[in-house]
């Protein structure tokens, strides 16, 4: 990223053998961590009180964004009535103040169609969800079945509720109540593999895991399942296999993530160009939520907080940047505003 007058003047050399050890460590790191949170899927806890976030884009099968695309985001653990947005000129959208659980989120307007997706909102998490719309196409039938059918959704969430607190035999039975009506539930399969799974049978868990991954090859958690199951078993080839092809899916997933970041990271350095720091720090904490791992966006939110007057915001943002990349490109800029900053 270039500097200008704005920042100081030219930056610091450019990282080294030693940065680019610690950024191949960050990522190493921030696998592990996507990693776990998919086997936070399967390993259902108590939620803290911190709530999250859910943005994205919509755009058309050539890349064009979509404006105007109405976008629903609706609880499926609650049974509380969700929230509708619409997308804005480059085809953007951001919901706040989610409570930590599993939503589904879809996107759509009339003459392109809709489509959607479930997700896992994590307390302090922001996830992004990235929509493709082509006219003809439709969202998936099970989760339009689970949006459209109240019963549906009342058993799902209770099958989720019971897996959390060990109910596992009722966990069961409701995720099979909302497969008689939408027999291709990808989740329930899983949810049904996790409860067998708790109970010890190894052999309805892979049954569930694979009905699963009959819907579904590339869903991650059911393939974290399936090396659970074959470690308990005493089975390391398969449980290496499995555990295998469900890092490569998270490795993949990761990867979108980190472009996706940078994307957004450059469009902010273009706003932040124009002198438009309040939608520059907007993207700034976008491209900062969607790869916390990412070093550079919290060294430009350094400084769009620095100009937004909230001097605590840069001091953290600038920290945040020296102790995640210390030989970076911006890290004499940053230090020297830390030391501004404490004065």
């Amino acid at each position: 990223m270039r500097a200008d007058s704005r920042h100081g003047g030219a930056d610091a050399t450019r990282a080294g053998s030693r940065a680019q050890r610690r950024r191949e460590a960050a990522a190493a790191g921030l696998r592990l961590a996507v990693v776990a949170a998919i086997l936070g899927l399967a390993h259902p806890t108590a939620w803290a009180q911190s709530t999250g976030s859910v943005h994205g884009r919509v755009t058309t099968g050539d890349g064009q964004p979509v404006a105007g695309a109405t976008v629903t985001v609706v609880p499926l653990e609650t049974g509380e009535t969700g929230v509708e947005t619409v997308t804005d000129a480059d085809g953007r959208f951001r919901e706040v103040d989610l409570a930590p659980g599993q939503y589904s989120v879809s996107a759509g307007r009339a003459e392109l169609g809709d489509q959607i997706f479930r997700v896992l909102v994590h307390p302090d998490g922001a996830v992004d969800v990235r929509f493709v719309l082509e006219a003809g196409r439709t969202a998936a039938p099970w989760l339009r079945a689970l949006q459209d059918d109240q019963a549906a959704t009342a058993a799902f969430a209770a099958g989720v509720r019971a897996n959390r607190e060990g109910n596992y035999e009722d966990a069961i039975a409701q995720f099979r109540a909302v497969l008689e009506v939408t027999p291709t539930c990808v989740d329930c399969h899983f949810n049904i593999g996790v409860s067998h799974s708790r109970l010890n049978r190894y052999a309805d868990a892979e049954t569930a895991y694979r009905q699963a991954l009959a819907i579904r090859a590339d869903y991650a958690p059911a393939h974290y399942g399936l090396a659970d199951i074959f470690t308990r078993q005493n089975r390391p080839e398969a449980a290496a296999a499995a555990r295998s092809e469900a890092n490569r899916i998270a490795v993949r997933r990761l990867a979108a993530g980190r472009a996706a970041a940078r994307e957004t990271l450059t469009r902010g350095i273009a706003v932040w160009d124009s002198g438009d720091v309040g939608e520059a720090l907007r993207l700034f904490r976008e491209a900062s939520e969607t790869d916390p791992a990412l070093p550079d966006p919290h060294y430009w939110l350094g400084l769009a907080y620095e100009a937004s007057g909230d001097a605590a915001g840069a001091r953290r943002s600038f920290a945040r940047y020296v102790g995640a990349a210390p030989d970076g490109e911006h890290a004499a800029v940053a230090r020297e505003r830390l030391r501004a900053l404490r004065r």
